[in-house]
């Protein structure tokens, strides 16, 4: 928590930062969206952590959830349980 992300695809640069915080019973959400347009690929991700390090992924397929743990140079593709319908009930009084 506290990161700060730049990424950059087809020529657009943008800027996020995770902070996880929140208020009492609540935590913000730890992940960073990019809209990137009609690119199909991100040129670079780069994340300067808290601690003062910093990390550089390049050439990253979009369209993608991407997990990073400061100090792994290893960048893991995060997996999602597939959408399920919720069944819907009738309201009766």
């Amino acid at each position: 928590m506290g990161a700060r992300i730049r990424a950059a695809a087809g020529g657009l640069r943008q800027i996020r930062e995770v902070a996880g915080g929140g208020s009492y019973l609540s935590q913000s959400d730890l992940r960073a969206h990019f809209g990137l347009g009609k690119s199909t690929r991100i040129d670079s991700i780069e994340v300067l952590w808290p601690s003062g390090l910093k990390q550089a992924f390049r050439d990253l397929e979009a369209d993608k959830f991407y997990r990073i743990e400061e100090g792994r140079d290893e960048i893991g593709l995060q997996r999602f349980a597939p959408h399920s319908e919720t069944p819907k009930r009738d309201a009766r009084p």
